[in-house]
């Protein structure tokens, strides 16, 4: 049986980045910068600022580098439209502008997103976990004690966000950022509760052997 470390950790990174980083992080960076520019037209720069504000790329998965990227692709599917160019110092500020069509698609994805429900698993372990004797039980207990550490890492700053939360947060909207902040609380502690059972019962487990049920395919006529 082979596999290095860092093979097992990247399979079983931690259920939050595997999730929004490569499944909502697109869709959610599209939502963001039609979203502010629905306010009013602003720079790929200020869009950064806003995002770094809202801690978006802690709880969101979106990276401050993706915002041009996904300006220019918006630019192109005609949702949003290059409005001035502004020369400030030795750089040159673009400025973005929503159009109808970028105002339809930003209301088309906000109920997309109240109406779809998301997976709150880590299916990367779970995965990993089919393959339990693929890899020698040394390294999986050292990829979980990683995943346990990085785990326990982002909730703490997890937690220090919700008590230095850079955003000015109307009043009305309070309790809710809250919630937020609890359910994303709630979610890391069952996951790090599921991470120190399997470390726990895994050098426990018996030796045992795995095999695929027989299967026959059928010949093409």
């Amino acid at each position: 049986m082979t596999g290095e470390l860092p093979i097992i950790y990247n399979t079983i990174y931690p259920m939050l980045d595997i999730y929004v980083c490569l499944v909502e992080g697109p869709m959610l960076t599209r939502v963001f910068v039609l979203g502010l520019l629905s306010f009013h037209p602003m720079s790929g720069y200020a869009i950064q600022h806003y995002l770094r504000l809202n801690r978006a790329e802690q709880w969101a998965g979106i990276l401050p580098g993706s915002i041009h990227y996904a300006l220019k692709k918006l630019d192109a599917e005609g949702l949003v439209t290059l409005q001035a160019t502004e020369q400030t110092g030795y750089r040159t500020k673009v400025i973005y502008a929503i159009t109808p069509a970028g105002k339809e698609e930003f209301h088309r994805l906000l109920e997309q997103l109240w109406s779809t429900p998301a997976p709150h698993y880590p299916a990367g372990l779970y995965t990993a976990l089919t393959f339990l004797n693929a890899l020698p039980g040394e390294t999986v207990l050292a990829a979980i004690d990683a995943h346990i550490a990085a785990l326990q890492s982002k909730l703490e700053v997890w937690n220090r966000g919700e008590a230095t939360q850079a955003v000015e947060i109307p009043r009305e909207m309070q309790a809710f950022v809250r919630l937020s902040f609890a359910n994303g609380h709630e979610h890391m502690e069952v996951d790090l509760r599921f991470l120190r059972l399997l470390r726990e019962r895994l050098p426990t487990l018996p030796p045992f052997s795995t095999s695929l049920p027989s299967f026959e395919e059928e010949q093409e006529e």
